[in-house]
């Protein structure tokens, strides 16, 4: 959670955060309890399978805060296509959205890579989807976790479109430590001229793997 805050720090109300890289699902229950400790109300939007509520359970109690409480202060909605995606952010988040809410979609590129949708139909609806994220982030600290994409997806460029949206960018990447298992860290800058690290990459993200 120390080490997350610290790539969470340019988050607030008007900024968007985007997180790059696998391991999302441990990041977004961790960035959730984030934001509970700090009096947010959080919103999840999980478009790519990722929110696990054990995970957000656990971590609350890591933290000491109370589960009843992170589960009461966090709520979950799921998308399973991309026209699913775009209503929901549509339809309830105007009349749902509290000033200085943290708003997390897991996957918001995920459902446009489904070939079954025409892609100028993909298009079309990942710009209003671009659309609502903007106006949602005017009022609310948005966080993105998108996942890597299959190898064998044929990239589209949806990074591109989403740029507007984002002003920090951290990819995170596997690390080994010193005792050889798996740990998960996010990518630094070099510290500025203080001798501080910097907390995140600023835009733009890598925009031809989205």
């Amino acid at each position: 959670m120390s080490a997350l805050s610290r790539y969470l720090a340019p988050l607030k109300p008007g900024r968007g955060v985007l997180l790059w890289g696998e391991h999302l699902r441990p990041l977004a229950a961790t960035a959730a309890v984030w934001g509970v400790a700090r009096n947010a109300p959080v919103w999840v939007v999980d478009a790519a399978n990722r929110f696990d509520p054990y995970g957000l359970v656990r971590e609350a109690a890591r933290r000491r805060l109370s589960p009843q409480a992170a589960l009461s202060r966090v709520r979950v909605a799921r998308a399973f296509t991309s026209h699913q995606l775009v209503r929901l952010l549509e339809e309830t988040f105007p009349a749902s959205l509290a000033p200085g809410s943290l708003v997390l979609v897991l996957g918001p590129v995920s459902l446009f890579y489904d070939e079954q949708v025409p892609l100028s139909e993909r298009r079309r609806l990942f710009q209003e989807l671009v659309m609502h994220l903007t106006r949602i982030k005017t009022q609310s600290a948005l966080l993105l976790l998108q996942p890597l994409l299959p190898r064998a997806a044929n990239n589209q460029r949806f990074g591109s479109l989403l740029a507007p949206v984002i002003d920090y960018f951290v990819k995170v990447e596997n690390q080994e430590d010193q005792r050889g298992a798996r740990r998960v860290a996010p990518t630094t800058l070099p510290p500025d001229r203080s001798g501080h690290a910097r907390a995140a990459a600023p835009f733009p993200p890598p925009k031809g793997d989205l």
